[in-house]
């Protein structure tokens, strides 16, 4: 009689470990599963949720007029900075830039922090460079223009015409002096000599688009007549001032390039 209760006992006990090894393995699976339902029910409801709010506020519209803001905003940098001012393209007077004062000399506030780096390197080789002038406006060059004219006319016996035809080729007329976009600053040195001649000139020329500057007018090709001006460098921004020297172009040859470019 004892045997068959030991069997009895036996069987249930196996019964119930059998059960909760079953309950376990239940657990388990609920235990895996559920993380993986929680997930495919967030996923679902992102992409659903994403359709309505791209639905109600035009996402993709959204998108594409922030690249076209961005581009705007790219192309009004590119047309400032690279604007360019002569006898066939002139400015009126109530053209004014934004300015900043440079140790008492107005510049376009592009250019300072490039135009201090540069400074302060070409400082450290032991040169002695400064900048004489920068922006000028349009009354400004009217005086300086009319009074080169008078002298000239005066010192040989020229007539006005004569006068205005010689002395354009160094001093353009108001509206017509690039110097009104504030982009162009004068360079000097401690030295006697022509500035072309100096070792100031040959660093500059060499090291000048490192820090977004090239030489405004290295001869008269392409300058609206201007004579070559080693002392007048132009600030274009560092990229644009490299891709004109790899392309060996001048301003005018450049913004030609890159209008046809389209």
């Amino acid at each position: 009689m004892k045997k068959n209760n030991y069997k009895i006992n036996r069987g249930a006990i196996e019964e119930e470990k059998r059960k909760t090894e079953n309950s376990l393995l239940y657990q388990k699976a609920i235990l895996f599963l559920l993380p993986v339902i929680m997930v495919a029910v967030l996923v679902i409801g992102i992409f659903f949720g994403y359709k309505s709010y791209k639905a109600k506020y035009n996402v993709e519209s959204i998108a594409t007029d922030n690249s076209a803001h961005i581009q705007e905003e790219i192309d009004n940098f590119n047309e400032k900075i690279l604007k360019i001012i002569n006898s066939a393209s002139p400015e009126d007077e109530n053209f004014v830039p934004e300015l900043v004062d440079f140790n008492g000399i107005k510049i376009s506030p592009l250019m300072k922090y490039h135009l201090e780096d540069l400074l302060f390197d070409a400082k450290n080789e032991g040169l002695s460079l400064k900048v004489v002038s920068g922006y000028i406006s349009f009354e400004e060059q009217k005086e300086i223009y009319s009074s080169a004219v008078q002298k000239y006319k005066e010192s040989s016996k020229a007539s006005v015409v004569k006068a205005e035809s010689y002395v354009k080729k160094t001093i353009p007329k108001e509206g017509e002096c690039e110097q009104q976009t504030g982009l162009i600053v004068e360079f000097a040195c401690d030295s006697d000599e022509d500035f072309e001649k100096t070792e100031e000139y040959h660093w500059l020329t060499k090291n000048c688009v490192n820090y977004g500057f090239v030489l405004r007018y290295p001869n008269e090709e392409n300058t609206g007549g201007r004579k070559f001006s080693p002392s007048l460098f132009r600030y274009v921004g560092i990229d644009h001032a490299k891709t004109m020297r790899s392309y060996n172009m001048t301003l005018d040859e450049y913004v030609l390039y890159l209008s046809n470019r389209g």
